[in-house]
């Protein structure tokens, strides 16, 4: 309110209350002059305030009808004048409504002004309730130029009751979020210049708005309007919807995540007490063992010899290695996977191709025992890449080959045509196995760490995808597949997975469902193999800082519904290993195996055996490192070993002393 100030005639100051609305303020004045309002509906002397004497009651109360003030009657000011003798003025004012829902402190106190030299202090106010006003202006004597700022009298508020969240004007904005473009705050169109796009970040815009914008920047700044990622014109995509919308699920992410983590320590804590379990068994084995034999050498006394007592007394065998052939498959280095076909007594050898018009790598065919070129093709064109893995089905007609491509070609080995071609994703492909039980079914392991399950007959049909180790973020490649034939342990047969960080063992269950269990052993795998004559696992750990090259063999074993690996032996291989080298079991019989590796740091190709423990039982020079062994039974009564290297393939006949 501006404020007059005028040399005759004081000037007045209006009181106001400004937490209310404008409508909710009133003014009355005291005087001659009335507001235009009251004299527009004509009131009649009681609405006017009533007479006080100032200096009698120096604190004037003014009590008005919010509801007058809201028809018009009263002005929405209330105008106090002629008070330019009195020391000290309070001023309150109380709005007063019908509803109720607001009470009024009782011990609210007015504000005195500050004292003044009163100028005409002998002056009365006789005539305060006359027609002509009072009025307080900061040019008033008693006030010297002060603001006169009274106190709002204090109210209790009722809360007023909560916005629902699902009101109309929040589903409104809530809707309209995913449907307006956030640079014009247009809603963006499904064709046209201004349909919906996105970036690689996932924010969407009108295409006609995210284009000025990237062509408005310079191309070195160019990004997303949101986040402010970097961006080019060849990021935005199309986005075929109708409308947009997303439901936050963050909390029902993290519920999730937290489940499979009590998962994981739930499946730890089971495989530890199956372990210890079988620790505890085997114990107690030994326990009674020794037992018997101590009751027997009670009650034969002296004629129980030494070597009875002794745990190996039984005769143990020796196993030597013997050079047979050593073949040069080709003078360009690219050999790397082995395969034996038994039906067919073919050995299957990766090599680089060697006719220059089909560049790229090939399967070349042994004949066994003689270890000559088969007849017909002497190898067959398999892939631009170098092959990682053979695979060989139960029927030892067809196999497949998995190379460091996005798909995988399943050929015939008597026919040497391809079958089918499988592209399961887009990672490449690092292993491949035909399963025992369902000889059509084909296990694909992927860079990523995913095994994919195909029926070769429906080769265009994806069955199952495994994300192995998915939920505890390992992500490594899968080094190996091995299909487990069914058992008295596992009725229904499985599969084992080798990856670089975990090794797992997938069960199949009567209803044809598959149980992931991740098995009790840790560290940075290279090989795996297994033996379905023993039931033995071979794994190959690489070497660390402190450790060198550990071969474990163990046995898969099933307690309280948890499977876990028994660790039968353990042997140490070499301390340095720069190349994922392949080591191999040959089963002998029910009590021996012969475990053989590439040791890189001796430049050795050693052998272990069961019945010796961790003594070395064979060590071979090389002069090249070999990448791939095969066992292979040639006959009932004869065995062999290939060993493979990068141009050369080595046959051992393997001799029992």
């Amino acid at each position: 309110m501006d404020e007059q100030e005028e040399p005759d005639d004081p000037a007045s100051v209006s009181v106001r209350d400004d937490s209310l609305p404008l409508e909710q303020n009133v003014t009355v004045e005291e005087g001659t002059s009335r507001d235009s309002s009251l004299e527009m509906f004509e009131q009649p002397a009681p609405l006017r305030p009533p007479i006080v004497n100032v200096l009698d009651e120096p604190v004037v109360h003014m009590e008005i009808e919010l509801a007058r003030i809201q028809q018009g009657m009263l002005s929405p000011v209330i105008v106090i004048s002629n008070i330019n003798n009195v020391p000290e003025v309070q001023a309150t004012v109380e709005i007063s409504t019908e509803q109720g829902n607001e009470e009024e402190d009782d011990d609210t106190e007015p504000i005195p002004l500050e004292p003044e030299p009163a100028v005409g202090s002998d002056r009365q106010l006789s005539n305060l309730a006359a027609e002509q006003p009072i009025e307080l202006s900061d040019g008033s004597p008693n006030r010297s130029g002060q603001m006169f700022t009274p106190r709002r009298k204090k109210r209790k508020r009722v809360p007023s009751p909560k916005k629902l969240l699902d009101s109309p004007v929040q589903s409104k904005e809530d809707d309209e979020e995913g449907l307006l473009c956030p640079i014009c705050f247009d809603a963006w169109t499904l064709t046209g210049d201004h349909r919906v796009v996105s970036l690689k970040c996932g924010h969407l815009f009108g295409m006609s708005c995210i284009k000025r914008w990237m062509q408005n920047n310079p191309a070195a700044t160019r990004g997303c309007a949101t986040c402010k990622a970097r961006a080019t014109m060849r990021d935005i995509r199309f986005i075929y919807a109708r409308a947009i919308k997303a439901l936050d699920n963050t909390r029902e992410e993290e519920l999730v995540q937290e489940l499979n983590r009590e998962k994981l320590k739930v499946m730890d804590l089971n495989t530890k007490l199956t372990v210890v379990n079988m620790k505890v068994v085997e114990q107690s084995e030994k326990i009674d063992a020794l037992e018997r034999k101590l009751l027997a050498f009670g009650q034969g006394g002296a004629e129980f010899s030494k070597s009875q007592f002794d745990l190996g007394a039984e005769h143990r065998h020796s196993y030597k290695l013997f050079l047979e052939k050593n073949i040069e498959i080709t003078r360009e280095p690219g050999c790397r996977a082995l395969a034996y076909s038994a039906k067919h007594q073919l050995l299957l050898i990766s090599q680089k191709s060697t006719q220059p018009l089909f560049p790229g790598y090939s399967i070349r065919m042994l004949q066994v025992p003689g270890f000559v070129a088969s007849a017909g093709a002497a190898s067959m064109l398999v892939s631009s890449r170098s092959v990682r893995d053979i695979a060989i089905d139960t029927s030892d007609d067809l196999f497949a080959c998995a190379a460091m491509e996005k798909m995988v070609k399943v050929f015939s080995i008597q026919n040497r045509t391809v079958q089918c071609t499988i592209t399961p994703s887009q990672d490449p492909l690092w292993s491949c196995a035909f399963d025992k039980e369902r000889s059509k079914f084909l296990y694909l392991g992927s860079q990523r760490g995913s095994v994919y399950v195909y029926d070769i007959r429906q080769p265009d049909q994806l069955l199952e995808e495994f994300r192995v180790g998915h939920a505890q973020n390992d992500y490594t490649g899968v080094v190996k597949i091995c299909p487990v034939e069914p058992t008295s342990t596992i009725p229904c047969g499985g599969f084992l997975v080798c990856k670089l960080k975990s090794i797992w063992f997938y069960e199949y269950t009567p209803t044809q469902q598959i149980e992931s269990h991740l098995l009790n052993i840790s560290g940075a795998f290279s090989a795996m193999s297994y033996n379905p004559d023993s039931g033995l696992i071979l794994i190959s750990v690489r070497p660390t800082a402190d450790k060198p090259t550990t071969l474990v063999l163990a046995s898969l074993e099933k307690l309280d519904g948890v499977f876990a690996l028994k660790l039968q032996h353990t042997f140490e291989g070499s301390r340095v290993q720069t190349v994922m080298y392949r080591c191999a079991q040959v089963y002998l019989n029910d009590a021996d195996t012969l475990v053989t590796s590439y040791l890189e740091d001796s430049k050795m190709l050693s052998t272990w055996c069961t019945n010796k423990g961790r003594l070395r039982v064979q060590q071979l020079p090389m002069n090249e490192a070999i990448l791939d062994i095969c066992p292979i039974r040639a006959t009932p009564g004869q065995t062999y070993l290939a060993a493979l290297s990068e141009c050369r393939c080595r046959i051992y006949r393997l001799n029992t002393e």
